[in-house]
C-alpha cells in the first residue's frame, strides 16, 4: 500500500520536530577558555545550563545560556542578576567567572554546584544529626549574612537553590538562583513587588505593606523546621490556605518529630520565624546563637539520627513543588 502524499508531508514534519537543535555557535572567546561539553545540567523556562571545562586547569563549570528572544521585555530581571553575580564571592555563594554574550544569547560561567539540591541528598542520608543540621543552617547563614552586608535581599530561598558544591560528604552548601534578588540602592530601603515561594515566603510579603532583609531569615526559619523534622511549618491543601497559614504566624512542633530535638534548636527556630519583622533575628545575630556556635564546639546535644523521620516526612508531602511553585509577582 502507497503512503499517501499527505501522510508523507505528515511524517516528514514530524521527523524534523524530533531532530536534535543543531549545536549552538557560542562566541570564539568563550570557546578559547572553554570547552562545552553535552552534558546537559538544567533546562528552564528562559535557560539551558550546560557543563563546560575550563581548558587550561581542567575544572568544570556550569554554563547558563539565555536567548535574548526568550527574556524579551524582561531584560532588567537578567541585569539584576548580572549586577550581584558581579560583585559577590564567598565559599558559601555560586559565583561567576566569565560572561560572554552572542547576537542571539548571553552566556554566563558559574561555579558547578554539582553535589546537589540540599533536601535531595537528606533523602539519600544514612545517618543524619541536629549537629549535621546546624552546620547545614550555619552555611546557609555565612552566605546570606555576606548578602545582607552587600545590601543584597536574595527573596527566593528555598531547598531547590541551595546546592552542594560537589557530592563529598563535607562539600559546602552553596546559595545559587538571584533571579528575584534585588540590590538595596540604601540600606534600609522598603521593597513592595510581591515574589518569592508560596512555602517559603515570609507573612510581610503577602500583606504588600513593604518589607527588606528579614524576609530572607523567615526563609531560613522554614527550611531549619524542615531539616529538622521533614514537614513545613505552613501547609495548607492551595496556594489560599497556604497564604491564611501564613498569615497566621502560627506553627506547631509535633511531639512525634520534635520531642527528641533541643530547646536551643526550638528557639533559634522562634526567632527565625518571629512574626514581626522588626524583631525577628538577622544573620549576623543566628550566627551567635548558641546552637550555630556549638554546631563546631564539643558542647554535647542530641545525637538521634534524624535521617528516618526526616525522609518519611518530606517524602509524605508527596507535591511540595507543587503547592510551593514560584511566584513572580501575585498581587
Amino acid at each position: 500500500m502507497k503512503t499517501s502524499p499527505f501522510v508523507k508531508r505528515i511524517l516528514a514534519l514530524f521527523k524534523k520536530t524530533q531532530e536534535k537543535p543543531e549545536t549552538p555557535q557560542y562566541p570564539s572567546d568563550l570557546l578559547q577558555q572553554y570547552k562545552v561539553t553535552k552534558r546537559t545540567l538544567g533546562v528552564g523556562s528562559f535557560a539551558v545550563v550546560k557543563e563546560c571545562i575550563h581548558r587550561t586547569s581542567g575544572q568544570p563549570f556550569a554554563l547558563k545560556i539565555i536567548l535574548k528572544k526568550a527574556i524579551a521585555g524582561k531584560e532588567h530581571m537578567l541585569d539584576s542578576e548580572l549586577d550581584i553575580l558581579k560583585q559577590v564571592r564567598h565559599p558559601n555563594i555560586v559565583s561567576m567567572h566569565g560572561l560572554y554574550e552572542s547576537k542571539d544569547a548571553v552566556y554566563i560561567v558559574t561555579d558547578l554546584a554539582g553535589g546537589g539540591e540540599l533536601f535531595q541528598q537528606l533523602l539519600n542520608k544514612g545517618n543524619y544529626t541536629e549537629k549535621d543540621a546546624a552546620q547545614l543552617v550555619r552555611q546557609i547563614l555565612e552566605g546570606l549574612a555576606y548578602l545582607h552586608e552587600h545590601d543584597i535581599v536574595h527573596r527566593d530561598l528555598k531547598p531547590e537553590n541551595l546546592l552542594f558544591h560537589t557530592p563529598a560528604d563535607n562539600a559546602n552548601l552553596m546559595i545559587t538562583d538571584f533571579g528575584l534578588s534585588k540590590i538595596l540602592k540604601n540600606h534600609d530601603d522598603i521593597l513592595t513587588t510581591a515574589c518569592g515561594t508560596p512555602g517559603y515566603v515570609a507573612p510581610e510579603v503577602l500583606k504588600q505593606k513593604g518589607y527588606g532583609k528579614p524576609v530572607d531569615l523567615w526563609s531560613v526559619g522554614v527550611i531549619m523546621f524542615t531539616l529538622l523534622s521533614g514537614y513545613t511549618p505552613f501547609w495548607g491543601e492551595d496556594q489560599a490556605t497556604l497564604f491564611e497559614c501564613i498569615l497566621s504566624g502560627r506553627y506547631e512542633f509535633d511531639d512525634a518529630y520534635w520531642s527528641e530535638i533541643s530547646p536551643a534548636a526550638k528557639n533559634l527556630v522562634d526567632r527565625l520565624l518571629t512574626y514581626n519583622p522588626s524583631q525577628r533575628i538577622t544573620a549576623e545575630e543566628a550566627l551567635q546563637h548558641r546552637w550555630i556556635r556549638n554546631a563546631t564546639g564539643k558542647e554535647t546535644r542530641p545525637t538521634m539520627n534524624l535521617a528516618p523521620h526526616v525522609r518519611r516526612g518530606l517524602s509524605s508531602q508527596q507535591s511540595i513543588r507543587s503547592v510551593m511553585t514560584t511566584l513572580t509577582a501575585f498581587n
